[in-house]
């Protein structure tokens, strides 16, 4: 009795399907991502800047965020002290 077994290499030249659309997802979340931080880096350059030319020095953006509900307010603290310790 002889068993074949057909061979389960897998050229270099195949890629599993959807392998090429998700390399294309993962690459626009990384850009994204640059994106989100060079957003919050500039923001808290502004934040910086607002707060030496107020009285108080406050980060008068609180209402900003509050369509978010909590997430805002948790947003808004995260961003404040980004800009905190950035500065």
């Amino acid at each position: 009795m002889t068993l074949q077994i057909d061979s389960l290499d897998v050229s270099a030249d195949e890629t599993p399907s959807g392998a090429g659309e998700i390399e294309k997802l993962h690459e626009q979340v990384v850009a994204l991502d640059a994106d989100i931080l060079g957003a919050i880096e500039r923001r808290s350059e502004l934040v910086r800047q607002l707060a030496a030319k107020t009285a108080n020095g406050a980060d008068e953006t609180g209402s900003t965020f509050d369509g978010l509900g909590t997430d805002g307010s948790v947003l808004r603290r995260m961003l404040a002290r980004i800009a905190s310790v950035a500065g």
